[in-house]
This record gives structure tokens, sequence and C-alpha cells, in this order.
């Protein structure tokens, strides 16, 4: 799996909380478990290989108190070091990149089938014609090619921890 964006696997649950128009408390609880509960794939037995692309900014933005952020930093650098998950922060001076067109998951399913999902506000895209995936996948290597290298990302995380 590749991942665009702060992707909801690696976020703390304290920096769970949905931002989006109030709704529920019930609907927001839910909210916040679904998104836990995909944190299980860094748990299982044998987890599919992972690579995420996160914008330094979000590195940076505080949604809470800076103790909240600096635990999060903290999983992230943890996570880092997962022999099957590589991290990979866009600084923020790449004025242009290809992921200024928003979030963009890439998965591979156990046949080998390759997707794409696409993300908005509101709703997601799965894609599973071959030419738009092809597409996808080529902006992804652009994305990992413009982005800092996982072992440069270690180093801002644990700086960013001192």
């Amino acid at each position: 799996m590749s991942f665009l964006g702060c992707s909801r696997r690696l976020t703390t649950s304290s920096r769970s909380t949905p931002l989006h128009p109030p709704i529920s408390p019930e609907a927001t609880e839910a909210a916040i478990r679904a998104r836990l509960d995909r944190q299980n794939l860094l748990r299982r037995e044998c987890p599919p290989v992972m690579n995420f692309i996160i914008e330094e900014s979000v590195l940076q933005r505080h949604l809470g108190s800076p103790d909240l952020l600096r635990r999060q930093v903290r999983h992230l650098r943890e996570c880092a070091d997962l022999p099957f998950l590589s991290i990979q922060v866009m600084p923020t001076e790449a004025d242009a990149h290809a992921g200024l067109a928003g979030p963009l998951v890439l998965l591979e399913t156990p046949d080998h089938d390759h997707l794409a999902y696409v993300e908005g506000q509101h709703n997601g895209l799965l894609i599973d014609d071959l030419d738009e995936v092809s597409a996808y996948q080529q902006r992804y290597g652009m994305l990992r090619s413009q982005a800092l290298s996982p072992h440069k990302t270690k180093s801002l995380l644990t700086k960013l921890l001192e």
C-alpha cells in the first residue's frame, strides 16, 4: 500500500477527532473508532508493506496542545522503524510537487490487482482502470523522488522531538 498525506493509519487516538462540521457525539465516536480500527494493519502477524508520504506542514500544525503534536511525531518516528513500513516527508520548501492534487492510496490485492483510491473532503473514489491506476503509480513515483528519503525523514522526526 502507498499513501499520500497524513494517513489515518498513522494517527494517534488523541489526534483522531474529526474536524468537519459538527456531527452527533455518537457519529464522532464511530468515526474515531473506525480510524483506530484501521491501525490494526500495523499489528497484523503479516502486515502489508506500506509506504507513506506526509506533508511536512502536518508535523508543525498544532491541532490541540503542543504535547499532542509531540506524541504524534513520536508515534510516527516509532512507525518509521517498522520493517514493513516507510515514511517520507515532503518538505515544505518543495514549491510544486505531484501530490498537490490531493490524497492518494495505491493498493495491490492478494491477486495482484492494482487499484488507486483518491479522496475528497466528503467522498472517495476507488479506481480499477489500468490506465488511470498506471498514471497514479507514475505520480506516486514522482512523489517519492521529490520527498525526503526514509533515512532523512527519520532524522527530521528525531530532530522535531529534541
